[in-house]
């Protein structure tokens, strides 16, 4: 009797194979482009001049056609003085107003409403920009944000109801919408002033490209979750369509815009600051000189003057949107106040009260001075090596290897691998696309020096945030704890809070690092606490029911299923440090953001649109990736 003996089989079956067959594919890939360019010094930047030289050129023709060619006779001359009186005068109406005037009307808008707490919250902030001697600069700021605010707004709710019509409108816009908020504010500063000019209208139209996004955003969201039933109901009784949307749509929607509203109040304050560099005035210049004089207390002074204008925008605004006449102070009260206030104005203009009385100078916060003066010379055994590690341990040394050791095109090779395995061979077209041309138009070492940077900054962001954001997410009272913090780091223009780290650990790269870190864990740990919240509570109680400890119920069940989330989290995280590019640049950053710095401040308009381009593309880059990485963790429809 024979027996067969069994068919030999291999260790490795071919499912197995395959799943290897893509770590292959970049193994064999980075070699052998290493091996073939390795030898190669930098990017062959064979399109610089290509680019830059036309852009020079369109530029100079700008300087030489501005004040003749029907372009600008005909549309851009008539917009920008358009805006400019809107900006001068409604600053001239506010420092011809006395002082307390302007007080009591800030208080009495939101007070018009029923809402004096507000009222009370919106005259007492703007009471301090006064006391401590900033008045004139604060009015200037306020002028060019509420200019700004309402372009924003009559653009963009109107944007938002065509959109929440037009399915295929907003198709169509959301592309568009991506671009303008993906794009660092900063980039359109040079552009613009070609068109422009210098001063307050570069400053708020820049500042409308980058905030009208949330406002279209969230106008389309409210108006389309108006319920059905209720404007099929306003039709029944005869309404049409512009009265269907003008009272029902739109007072429904009224909170999803308001919420948008507050976005690109909270957006067109980081701005602010930057838009000093273009000779915008205000309180940015304010915050610029305590930088440059390294004095951190006035820093902080005028960097909570422009949190005061952007509480007092808000409120104003949510004022003139309260529709509700039951919520309106009686009419009597409103008159009363209205002749009051017009009585006030008149009796201080006859009696010259006009300028806001000098009470404090800008030196009452020098004791702040003192005390990170003290830091400085108390804690630099810690911070210096601290510094010294960072920056010849990490940061050098990444930077050395991407741009020295590592032949060119391995870095296009790895990104287009990395974008076909998360979203197929169209998306690695474009990601390799996308780095070669950062290469092609020369800023390749820069353009490496900026990401090291940003990723050195993501990876503290993240690496601090999704435990804190996890962490607040399951503990309602440690989330209302940091909620004064988190706002303080959100509305505090980032280049105060960088002051006295340049002062504690010098100019260089670890200042914009730590000020990046600050500014991007807010969203960080906002949207992580309210993915994990967002975990169905079915979800949690069945691994309670089948033993798990809290441990396991947290890295099993919450974690997974806020997967999505928290890629959105670490997704913003890293658009907010692309946002912190300039300020890194302001201290010693180097890279794009020192390069934009230098466009902004000589004209240099073929540099600019160069630095402005690899910042565009590398933010889009970074977008893409991390968006796809979210769509990946989605869970499949039905689960």
């Amino acid at each position: 009797m024979t027996t067969e003996s069994p068919p030999l089989t291999s260790g490795i079956d071919a499912t197995q194979i395959k799943k290897y067959v893509p770590l292959g594919i970049l193994v064999v890939g980075v070699v052998l482009l290493q091996l073939v360019y390795g030898s190669s010094v930098g990017f062959p930047a064979r399109l610089d001049t290509l680019f830059s030289g036309p852009v020079d050129s369109m530029g100079e023709w700008i300087r030489d056609n501005r004040r003749s060619h029907a372009l600008f006779t005909g549309f851009f001359n008539p917009l920008t003085d358009t805006i400019d009186w809107a900006i001068t005068s409604l600053e001239s109406l506010l420092l011809w107003l006395p002082w307390y005037v302007v007080l009591a009307v800030a208080f009495y808008l939101p007070f018009r409403t029923g809402s004096w707490k507000q009222g009370a919250i919106a005259a007492g902030v703007l009471l301090y920009t006064g006391l401590i001697g900033l008045w004139a600069p604060t009015m200037e700021t306020l002028s060019l944000m509420f200019t700004a605010v309402f372009i924003s707004v009559i653009i963009g709710v109107p944007l938002g109801i065509f959109g929440a019509r037009r399915p295929r409108v907003e198709r169509i816009m959301r592309p568009i919408l991506d671009a303008m908020q993906t794009v660092p504010a900063f980039v359109y500063f040079l552009p613009l002033l070609g068109f422009f000019g210098v001063g307050a209208v570069n400053a708020t139209v820049a500042t409308v490209i980058f905030a009208l996004p949330p406002v279209v955003r969230l106008t389309t969201l409210g108006i389309r979750q108006v319920p059905e039933q209720t404007i099929e109901a306003s039709r029944v009784y005869g309404a049409t369509k512009w009265q269907t949307t003008l009272k029902v749509e739109i007072p429904m929607a009224l909170p999803t815009i308001l919420t948008g509203l507050t976005q690109t109040i909270m957006l067109a304050l980081g701005i602010v600051v930057l838009a000093a560099l273009i000779g915008a005035g205000g309180l940015g210049e304010n915050v610029f000189q305590s930088l440059s004089q390294r004095r951190t207390g006035r820093g902080i002074a005028a960097g909570l003057a422009i949190v005061a204008v952007a509480m007092v925008l808000e409120r104003v605004w949510r004022s003139f949107a309260t529709l509700d006449p039951s919520k309106r102070a009686p009419q009597r009260i409103r008159r009363a106040g209205l002749v009051a206030i017009g009585g006030a104005t008149v009796v201080g203009r006859a009696l010259g009260a006009v300028e806001f009385p000098k009470v404090w100078r800008l030196s009452a916060f020098d004791p702040i001075d003192n005390v990170v003066t003290w830091a400085r010379d108390n804690l630099s055994w810690i911070t210096r090596p601290f510094n010294d590690f960072f920056v010849g341990e990490i940061i050098v040394p990444v930077r050395r290897f991407l741009t020295d050791d590592l032949a060119w095109p391995v870095l296009i090779f790895v990104t287009a691998w990395l974008f076909w395995r998360v979203k197929g061979w169209r998306s690695a077209i474009f990601g390799a696309m996308a780095v070669a041309t950062i290469g092609l138009i020369g800023m390749w070492e820069l353009s490496i020096n900026t990401l090291v940077q940003v990723m050195a900054a993501t990876v503290i962001s993240v690496a601090i945030a999704i435990p804190i954001g996890v962490w607040a997410g399951r503990k309602p009272r440690v989330e209302a704890a940091l909620g004064p913090i988190l706002d303080a780091l959100q509305t505090v223009p980032s280049l105060v809070y960088i002051i006295p780290v340049v002062i504690l650990f010098t100019v260089g790269v670890v200042p914009g690092l730590i000020a990046s870190v600050l500014y991007a864990i807010v969203p960080g740990i906002r949207i992580t606490a309210l993915g994990i919240r967002q975990v169905p509570e079915e979800s949690v109680e069945a691994s309670r029911t089948f033993g798990a400890t809290p441990r396991q119920t947290l890295v099993g069940v919450r974690v997974p299923l806020a997967a999505p989330t928290i890629m959105a989290a670490i997704n913003q995280v890293i658009m907010m440090v692309l946002a912190m590019v300039i300020i890194a640049g302001f201290v010693g950053g180097g890279g794009l953001g020192f390069e934009t710095i230098r466009a902004l401040t000589r004209s240099l308009f073929g540099l600019g649109f160069e630095v402005g381009l690899a910042l565009v593309l590398m933010a889009m880059i970074l977008d893409r990736y991390t968006q796809a990485w979210g769509e990946r963790l989605q869970p499949p429809p039905g689960a």
